[in-house]
């Protein structure tokens, strides 16, 4: 079950460093608007936008995008090397990480619409699965 629930949350690492950087290379490396853009404005209301509100948007993606990089690895490599060899520390950490992240995903969009729900739902679905199989097998009672 500890291996099941490391492998669940490896997708979950992998789904959010995977979107993370692909992202950041549209943003940084080719130029591209923040995606919210489009999932937020009509075209004629990107239109009418300031200059400025469309750099500030872009520079809040690749702040956000950066840190849930680097935060992929980080629980990746807390996964891989502590949470599998069944140390609770690392299973706490990771609960209130991982959570905190998924709670604040559907705060930060509730006011753009819920932008990206189902990305969030299938993220969260992963963290509780994961979470839960990896708690029963550290914390099971051994008879």
């Amino acid at each position: 079950m500890l291996k099941r629930g490391s492998i669940v949350l490896s997708i979950w690492s992998g789904i959010n460093f995977l979107l993370a950087a692909l992202i950041l290379t549209s943003v940084v490396i080719f130029n591209a608007n923040s995606p919210l853009l489009v999932m937020v404005f009509e075209k004629s209301e990107i239109a009418s936008l300031d200059a400025k509100v469309i750099a500030s948007l872009n520079a809040l993606t690749i702040l956000y995008n950066s840190c849930s990089v680097v935060l992929s690895v980080l629980v990746w490599l807390i996964i891989r090397k502590s949470l599998i060899a069944g140390q609770k520390w690392a299973f706490w950490v990771l609960l209130f990480v991982i959570g905190f992240v998924e709670v604040m995903a559907f705060i930060a969009s509730a006011p753009i619409g819920n932008a990206r729900w189902q990305l969030y739902v299938v993220l969260s679905v992963l963290y509780v699965v994961g979470m839960g199989l990896a708690g029963y097998s550290i914390f099971k009672r051994k008879t």
